[in-house]
């Protein structure tokens, strides 16, 4: 059962790889064509706001760097015990075949925190740099980090475990910026790199057709 379950699984992210491919050759990239079981596009990218932030470096952050570049955003936390570090590792994946494809020069990572209070900027570079040294890890006070969220359509909650220790409730989605600083879409769990690589070529295509 396991080997079937597992040629399954082949399957379906070959076909999910050969659509997306077919729709690029075919020149027939639509708003339709990349909805899929691991990308949604909206019908309209959704202006982000003007906002400020705090990399890993301790630097400002601003709508400003997200201009001219496609940005992957995630929003998670260095305390995160499952859905955060199999999500970067995810990314690191893609970027990696960004990177073999010679396509990572206009693209760039940020994990925005959901958890300021714990998350420095001293921890986020030491978190977002195992993954690869050119993420960014993004903290802010809470105010400021719940707007922008929100705008991003991702929710956070904290739950409390004991006295000393809590966990964050988020969304896993991987929000996908465009060189407008605009959010065109999201990819959807669970990630496959290669799967992630054909979106985002689809999505860039159309763009630069629309």
């Amino acid at each position: 059962m396991k080997i079937i379950m597992s040629l399954l699984a082949g399957i379906s992210v070959l076909t999910g790889s050969l659509l997306v491919y077919l729709f690029i050759a075919a020149n027939q990239v639509t708003t339709e064509s990349l909805r899929n079981d691991s990308f949604f596009v909206y019908d309209a990218p959704i202006e982000i706001d003007e906002f400020s932030l705090t990399d890993h470096n301790s630097e400002p952050f601003t709508r400003s760097a997200l201009e001219d570049k496609w940005t992957l955003v995630f929003f998670g936390y260095t305390f995160c015990p499952d859905i955060c570090p199999i999500t970067m590792a995810a990314i690191k994946q893609f970027y990696d075949l960004l990177e073999d494809n010679g396509l990572e020069s206009d693209v760039q990572v940020a994990m925005i925190s959901v958890d300021p209070n714990r998350d420095t900027p001293e921890k986020l570079a030491q978190y977002v740099g195992f993954f690869n040294p050119e993420f960014i890890g993004l903290t802010g006070d809470y105010n400021n980090l719940y707007t922008m969220a929100r705008k991003m359509n991702v929710a956070f909650s904290y739950l409390r475990v004991d006295d000393d220790n809590y966990l964050v409730t988020h969304n896993g989605e991987i929000m996908l910026i465009d060189p407008l600083g605009n959010n065109v879409g999201f990819f959807k769990a669970p990630y496959d790199p290669q799967l992630m690589l054909d979106n985002f070529r689809a999505v860039k295509k159309f763009s630069a057709k629309n």
